[in-house]
């Protein structure tokens, strides 16, 4: 219950990414609430992965990427080998789950002990093919419902792509933007609509990504809350400024009774 968006820019030399602050806690609390906690995390000095889904297993797979990234993790990491770390630690993550909480409240003790010996899961029920069926469908039906946006700029310039169930990626880098989350078709909709290509400039795309973050606040479960950061090509990972955020709810709250958006005090806000 989310959206966190991202967009290339200035012909692959930066990057703007945003994302609210929705939490959403399941069952048997089902709350919704916004918190302290953004949803952008900075790896390395110029990549950031952004989080849609469960939180707890968001932390778990990040942290298991950075460790099969090295320590410590590289200013500049390649964007490819992170993305490859990130899916190698969903799969992981979502494996160890699928044990947890399927397999072995299934068959217990006896089958750790079997497993502990070398057996395997198609020998421990060879003699059970129905119960063996079971956990084979159940296990390809856990979801762990996270879906990971990653933006970064490495020597080979800037990419976007996205990590998903059961542990596949897609790269975003031709269409030049991507999101996740319950908002992302807004999102994408409204990044479509402004014709937002990877050849617009810097602050024209930081307004067009506000933009598909306020659109996407009407899909149930997008906070109003919104971090924006932007990334650029031998720099560090910066996230906007209150003041930078203040001139784009302005711009966006008067882009009706304007003929021409005026981006000059948001540039200079920008630069400071």
């Amino acid at each position: 219950m989310t959206v966190c968006i991202g967009a290339i820019c200035r012909n692959g030399k930066a990057i703007v990414v945003a994302a609210d602050r929705m939490y959403t806690s399941g069952p048997p609390l089902n709350l919704e609430f916004e918190t302290d906690e953004g949803k952008i995390e900075k790896i390395g000095r110029s990549c950031v992965a952004l989080t849609a889904g469960s939180a707890a297993y968001a932390k778990e797979v990040i942290s298991l990427g950075l460790q099969h990234l090295g320590t410590p993790t590289p200013p500049v990491p390649e964007i490819s080998k992170v993305v490859v770390a990130l899916k190698e630690a969903y799969i992981s993550v979502r494996a160890s789950k699928v044990n947890e909480t399927i397999i072995m409240p299934t068959l217990g003790q006896d089958f750790h002990n079997f497993q502990a010996k070398g057996g395997t899961l198609p020998a421990y029920l060879q003699v059970q093919p129905t119960i063996y069926q079971q956990v084979i469908v159940m296990s390809q039906q856990f979801n762990l419902g996270l879906d990971i946006l990653l933006a970064g700029i490495d020597n080979l310039g800037a990419y976007i792509a996205q990590i998903t169930h059961p542990g596949t990626s897609y790269v975003l880098d031709k269409l030049g933007y991507g999101a996740v989350g319950i908002g992302a078709i807004h999102a994408i909709s409204k990044l479509n609509i402004g014709g937002q290509t990877i050849q617009k400039e810097l602050i024209p795309t930081l307004y067009a990504v506000y933009a598909a973050k306020k659109a996407a606040e009407v899909a149930p479960g997008v906070g109003n809350i919104t971090d924006i950061g932007i990334i650029e090509q031998t720099k560090e990972f910066k996230m906007c400024s209150k003041e930078v955020l203040g001139e784009l709810d302005h711009i966006y709250q008067t882009e009706s009774t304007q003929t021409v958006r005026d981006f000059k005090k948001l540039e200079e806000l920008n630069a400071k």
